[in-house]
């Protein structure tokens, strides 16, 4: 009986010794001591495959649980491989605090960066523009149409099953018109982007302005002890020729980092549009083919010097200055219920119009210890201001093409607008054992003013027009404060709250009404995440957010311009901001595979609608506050990355969306869309020297807000080939090649239907040249701007 006793507990004894678990844990952090929040540690087998995973929390920290053994520890945050060593575990392992930088030397080896093209993260994605073939070579417009999850459509801007969204540059929103933005993003050329972040849940810190979330555009900044330069030129031909030529400086020694870039080029489009409107005894068909130049010119500089060991000081400057000309010859025939002609309406339009833009940052970060406490403050100036002229003139004609006598009209309206922000900004970040706690302040002022002058031209000389012409100032204060805990509650459970309270004070005043228009208000605008980490390949998250839409500055402006007797635009003084509140469900299996799960609830949605009058035929296009709205809907992409030569993301969306009216002009509506997309990277030769990359996007007909949008199809496809040890790297693309984004649009109007067919000629061939010189060794310092929402509502 003994020796069995005996027997059975050796027996057990060496069980336990083969499956005993120790524990690998360690603490993350950057040359400034402060912890890296979703790091990456790894355990790979002597084979190299994957055994163990785990995320750093917010503090930096980490813990793998492994059997007795040999492995490749990994070490990797951002996507750049840190640490690449072996490690034999045979007990619980302390690593202590493992400090990482761009170029780190461990146990006496340099480990070489290597960047992943998509990082998933709690809150956001990120994607290295930089390892993309598809979007280098472009401007930063091409890079957001490859970037996962976002939407490029007819110069609007949206994040797949989220809508429209405000697009941010290193941290500061840029609210410009649709129109405005395209052609500045047109302007920075994509070999100057590092990344681009599309946030779905931004948290505390970030100001509440933006719908469903945000798009940060993340540029390269300063190199560690090196200096580096590149060169580039692009040519794209579309129904007419376009080109730019651009330059990027980057410098950083000791405590002194210079950056600088310049971008000049022109832009030539021919849009075409064919709008419809069916009145109770007449079709209006208009067709409006534009021709359109942009002479576009950008300019970038930042300087950032270490005055002490824990003071550290920058300036940015970022200018924008465009010139834009269109013509247009808008004929609109009309039609009788027999499908007979009655008439047309021939107009002549020339416009212009030169948005300018200055922004300048000071920045100082004050660290206070060596566990990562600091301060940031942050001054800012932005100066918005674009002159505005436009001259028509036309005529009514009767089928038999005779002018209609007494129908000639004509007109020259100029607009000039100027804009004034001043804002600052403290953030104070403390990060404690127990938690990550970081709180802060924003105050800002900005001053618009706007001066129509409207002249009546029937008669060949031009005549004040008084009624029509105004002069409109608008005021606004906002003070916000913020608060954010990030805390680790066990292995597996973590969570963060947030909370930022905003108030905000309007005045607006028009001259020719004579009227002031007052607003005064504070809101709340919660956070909170919670994250479950089953195990090492399974994350499951919990997300709300309180968003705010404010109205634009020009939406708030009451002036009436005519382009035509029978159409004219209007502000509304008395638009109100959009709450948004966001749910959101995720669930990610081996950082390849994201699902989320959405639900979007908007109070006094509002946008600019045309409202058709059935009585006179007269459209009135102005933004109004007509619904409240839901959406609810699923999300999903798979990473796959198998082989070393291919990198695709296959993913998908499907949402479900209630418009409810709270105005007769406008019913209440409901439906679905769908949209999939594959976005694909290929590596043709093992010196990597040649890669194709191939982009596809397909919406499905369904409906969008109160519009029913048919089927629409995007393929773009770009070789990309590196010469000259890699430093001279020529792309060729083509965009649009089904010629196929034509979508047919159809929504009701007080009861009478508009149908719109627009092409944006997006159908594009494309050469890129760009050489890169300089000393190599790369290190990025970044530093964000302060104040991002003002800058992003000037029009």
């Amino acid at each position: 009986m003994n020796r069995i006793i005996l027997v059975s507990i050796l027996f057990l004894f060496q069980i336990n010794a083969f499956s005993q678990q120790f524990s690998l844990k360690g603490k993350i952090i950057n040359q400034n001591k402060m912890p890296l929040e979703f790091a990456t540690a790894t355990l790979l087998k002597l084979d190299r495959t994957l055994y163990k995973q785990a995320s750093t929390d917010s503090l930096g920290n980490f813990t793998l649980n492994a059997a007795k053994g040999n492995y490749q520890l990994i070490i990797e945050q951002f996507g750049t491989e840190f640490s690449n060593k072996s490690i034999l575990i045979d007990q619980n392992i302390d690593l202590g605090n493992l400090e990482i930088k761009e170029q780190i030397q461990l146990d006496g080896v340099t480990v070489k960066s290597r960047k992943k093209l998509v990082e998933q993260k709690v809150d956001r994605l990120i994607f290295n523009v930089e390892n993309s073939v598809v979007a280098t070579g472009g401007t930063a417009l091409d890079a957001l149409k490859s970037t996962p999850t976002v939407r490029v459509q007819n110069e609007t801007i949206s994040i797949v099953g989220k809508g429209e969204v405000l697009v941010m540059i290193d941290d500061r929103l840029n609210k410009m018109t649709q129109e405005d933005l395209s052609a500045f993003l047109r302007s920075i050329p994509a070999d100057n982007i590092k990344s681009i972040e599309v946030i779905t849940t931004p948290p505390a810190k970030y100001e509440a302005e933006g719908n469903s979330g945000l798009i940060n555009i993340k540029l390269k900044t300063a190199k560690a002890n090196s200096w580096s330069a590149n060169l580039g030129s692009t040519y794209v031909q579309r129904s007419y020729a376009s080109e730019n030529i651009n330059g990027l400086f980057l410098y950083n020694y000791n405590k002194l980092s210079l950056q600088a870039s310049i971008n000049k080029g022109k832009d030539h489009f021919c849009t075409t549009s064919d709008n419809r409107i069916y009145y109770p005894n007449e079709v209006w068909k208009q067709d409006i083919t534009t021709k359109s130049k942009t002479n576009i010119l950008s300019i970038g500089f930042g300087a950032d010097y270490k005055l002490t060991e824990k003071w550290t000081s920058g300036i940015k400057y970022l200018g924008s200055f465009n010139d834009r000309n269109a013509v247009n010859n808008p004929l609109t025939t009309r039609y009788n219920t027999s499908g007979e002609i009655n008439s047309y309406i021939l107009s002549d339009v020339n416009s212009e119009n030169k948005p300018k833009m200055n922004s300048i940052n000071w920045n100082n970060v004050f660290g206070l210890n060596n566990e990562g406490k600091n301060i940031t403050v942050d001054l800012d100036y932005f100066n918005y201001q674009k002159d505005d002229s436009r001259t028509f003139s036309g005529n009514e004609i009767d089928n038999q093409n005779e002018n209609i006598p007494e129908t000639y009209f004509a007109a020259i309206n100029s607009n000039l607008n100027r804009l004034k922000n001043y804002s600052a900004k403290i953030d104070f970040s403390f990060p404690y054992s127990w938690a990550n706690i970081s709180f802060g302040g924003k105050g800002f002022y900005t001053n618009t003013k706007n001066n129509l002058t409207v002249f009546d031209n029937e008669t060949g000389t031009p005549i004040l027009n008084s009624n029509f012409s105004n002069i409109f100032t608008y005021k606004e204060y906002n003070e916000a404060l913020y608060f954010s805990a990030n805390k680790k509650l066990t292995e597996k459970w973590e969570t963060q709250i947030g909370l930022r309270a905003e108030a905000t004070q309007t005045e607006g005043y028009s001259e020719n009404l004579n009227q002031t228009n007052k607003n005064n208000y504070i809101k709340l605008f919660p956070t909170a995440y919670v994250t479950y980490n089953a195990n090492d390949n399974n994350s499951y998250s919990l997300n709300y957010s309180r968003r705010i839409r404010r109205p634009d500055f020009d939406y708030l402006n009451p002036f009436v311009i005519r382009t035509s007797p029978f159409y004219y635009s209007e502000g509304n003084p008395f638009l109100k901001p959009s709450i948004i509140d966001n749910f959101e469900f995720s669930y990610i299996r081996n950082q390849k595979w994201v699902n989320n799960v959405y639900f979007s609830q908007v109070s006094d949605f509002g946008q600019e609608l045309a409202i058709i009058d059935p009585e006179t035929n007269i459209t009135k296009s102005t933004p109004i506050n007509y619904a409240d709205t839901f959406q609810i809907g699923l999300s999903t992409y798979y990473n796959f990355n198998k082989y070393s030569w291919w990198n695709s993301f296959i993913g998908f969306n499907l949402n479900y969306q209630n418009v409810k009216s709270k105005t007769n002009l406008i019913a209440s509506v409901n439906g679905y869309n769908g949209y999939i997309y594959s976005n694909n990277d290929f590596t043709v030769n093992q010196s990597k020297t040649l890669f194709i990359g191939l982009n596809y996007g397909l919406q499905l007909p369904g409906r969008y807000q109160v519009f029913n949008i048919s089927t629409l199809n995007i393929l773009d496809v770009s070789v990309k080939f590196l010469a000259l040890k890699k430093n001279l790297s020529i792309t060729l693309t083509g965009e649009d090649l089904l010629n196929a984004q034509k979508p047919l649009i159809s929504y009701y109007s007080n009861g009478i239907k508009n149908t719109m067919e627009n092409y944006r000629d997006s159908r594009a061939f494309k050469i890129a040249l760009s050489y890169k010189f300089g000393n190599r060794s790369v290190k990025t310092n970044e530093r964000n701007f302060g104040n991002e929402e003002e800058r992003n509502r000037a029009n």
